[in-house]
């Protein structure tokens, strides 16, 4: 029997609004099996326990000896990285307009951004600290995406030492995430199946 790729998209801060499935449905044509693993980020749970079900729900599909990948938008960016450190085994990890530290004299503060979710505050801190702790092979499985201009993430809290940080050629943070699930996601699925052979 041959390996599954299975892709988890792991949305933003808003990861209740309907439609995530609908949109990547037609990355399946990649030979890929599509998800959605939705954070909860405004529920009010603390960011570690969130984490946990991430990883488990991972760890859950690599134990049956599938190919993971995953991707995360804006604010599932530094959980979908804080994964891979709790995971090696991840095959790959893109990041998808997402804020990977808090920064400095930059705008929005990470405590402006994360005002109705401290788990979002918390997941971009962690990461942060865990960082440096990062090998190079793991490094090697991150590609970033990053637009021209982003009003929501400070494009200096984005780009990873030791990993693909390439530019989008796009501007806002929402069209931006969208391009990148549609129009730029065969730039996406190039740097994840690279990964798998």
């Amino acid at each position: 029997m041959s390996k599954e790729h299975h892709v988890i998209y792991v949305p933003g801060l808003n990861d209740s609004r309907k439609g995530y499935e609908f949109l990547i449905n037609g990355w399946s044509i990649y030979g890929v099996v599509p998800h959605v693993h939705r954070v909860g980020w405004e529920s009010g749970e603390s960011f570690k326990p969130k984490l946990k079900k991430l990883v488990a729900e991972v760890n859950k599909l690599l134990d049956k000896g599938n190919i993971v990948s995953l991707i995360g938008g804006s604010a599932g960016g530094s959980a979908v990285l804080n994964t891979l450190v709790e995971e090696p085994r991840i095959n790959a990890v893109v990041n998808l307009c997402g804020r990977l530290r808090a920064g400095k004299n930059v705008f929005p503060s990470l405590d402006l951004a994360a005002r109705n979710s401290p788990a979002f505050k918390e997941s971009v801190l962690l990461f942060e600290s865990v960082e440096p702790e990062m090998t190079l092979e793991q490094r090697h499985k991150v590609l970033n995406l990053i637009p021209i201009w982003d009003e929501v993430v400070p494009k200096t809290t984005v780009p990873l030492k030791g990993a693909t940080n390439k530019t989008l050629f796009s501007i806002e943070h929402m069209f931006s995430g969208f391009l990148g699930m549609t129009v730029f996601y065969p730039i996406v699925m190039r740097f994840i199946k690279d990964k798998a052979k």
